[in-house]
């Protein structure tokens, strides 16, 4: 059996959910957007160290087609600045016209949930302490979208 560790977003509330589909031996590690501070050494420290000692095997990273953020960048609205709006913010001004040109909004919550996630998930295996340890022990990470309903 996986263990799995989920990073998610605190404000999105998904954790009743995903102990719901995933069952209740799961972690949670909480970042706004389910992002992760690549440039804190001491960040990736710590997570490593967990990984290790928990023994994850899977690690998913969370959005919701729901979540503040991404709706606020999608409908152009004034958001709090820190670093992981300012990338999502930057994810859909540079792909608007390849990815989200003619969607539905839901759609391209959708979207930009798929770049967040995708971007982050590049962000950790570039890593020097994280992506090394993760590739030379066969962690798998993996992306889940879920929808404004709660379905995984």
């Amino acid at each position: 059996m996986p263990k799995r560790l989920f990073i998610i977003c605190p404000f999105s509330c998904l954790e009743p959910v995903l102990k719901k589909e995933f069952g209740k031996s799961i972690y949670f590690l909480t970042s706004p957007l389910a992002s992760v501070e690549i440039a804190d050494l001491q960040f990736q420290n710590a997570l490593k160290c967990i990984i290790e000692t928990e023994k994850i095997t899977e690690i998913i990273m969370v959005n919701s087609t729901t979540c503040r953020f991404i709706n606020g960048v999608i409908n152009n609205l004034k958001q709090s600045h820190n670093a992981s709006v300012e990338v999502l913010q930057e994810l859909f001004n540079k792909n608007y016209k390849t990815e989200f040109n003619g969607l539905s909004i839901k759609e391209q919550a959708y979207k930009l949930a798929e770049l967040n996630i995708s971007y982050y998930t590049l962000e950790i295996l570039q890593s020097n302490i994280l992506g090394s340890y993760i590739l030379t022990n066969n962690i798998e990470i993996v992306g889940l979208i879920i929808s404004e309903n709660r379905t995984i």
